[in-house]
């Protein structure tokens, strides 16, 4: 009788362990299924995400027939992840990017040195490269102070060379002057910035560039340029 019992109740723990649970419900299709609100009165407080956290979130799919499931928070929070900012002022280089029949060259920018926001390794002598794929806006801008020549500038052009090969985009310069007011000195300046949207994919590389038309323009000193590029979320 003490054996016929111990299996049954043997039984009945099995059976309950490996049965579908239902609150609210008769019929549960999940291994708790609530049908109902459900209250958690006290936890404990994350104070920041890694990859080894999930966050939970409830498939009103039609499929989905209001699974929980867990879904990691990089997939929400990448927007930034890719964030450049550069900037360098004074002289600076050009590098020759070796493209046939043209005079387009790179700035000689690099991320260890002239990095303002982000990774410093995404970007090397002029060269972005994605670390995710997605949509990138570009923001790219050269100032040349101080007596220049605007006749040099003529046909002159910045550009964004996708790839090291395919000009994506490309501006001639503007030749706009404008005042910097400095104390008992008003300094002329010409500016000249793009602004763009590009889509890469992951691995693939943007360059910041220019178009010299045979011109040295690193020569002209008190010149600035700057950079900015970031990854749109999904």
């Amino acid at each position: 009788m003490k054996n016929l019992f111990s299996l049954t109740l043997g039984l009945s723990i099995m059976t309950f362990s490996t049965a579908q649970v239902g609150i609210g419900t008769d019929d549960p299709q999940a291994t708790l299924d609530i049908n109902g609100n459900l209250k958690v009165r006290a936890t404990s407080q994350a104070t920041s995400l890694t990859p080894d956290q999930s966050i939970l979130l409830i498939d009103k799919s039609a499929t989905g027939d209001n699974e929980v499931l867990a879904i990691n928070p990089a997939i929400l929070f990448t927007g930034n992840s890719s964030a450049y900012s550069a900037s360098k002022d004074g002289g600076w280089s050009l590098l020759n990017l070796g493209i046939t029949g043209s005079n387009w060259y790179k700035i000689n920018l690099t991320g260890a040195d002239d990095t303002r926001i982000g990774d410093e390794d995404l970007f090397v002598e002029g060269v972005f490269t994605a670390q995710e794929s997605g949509i990138y806006v570009v923001n790219y801008e050269v100032q040349l102070e101080g007596g220049v020549d605007l006749s040099v500038l003529g046909n002159k052009r910045l550009g964004l060379i996708k790839n090291g090969t395919e000009i994506w985009e490309e501006k001639l310069f503007d030749a706009v002057r404008v005042e910097l007011i400095v104390p008992l000195l008003a300094v002329p300046v010409t500016s000249t910035s793009m602004s763009s949207l590009v889509e890469l994919n992951a691995g693939e590389t943007l360059t910041f560039a220019v178009e010299t038309g045979g011109v040295n323009l690193s020569l002209l000193t008190d010149n600035q340029v700057s950079l900015e590029i970031y990854r749109l979320p999904n």
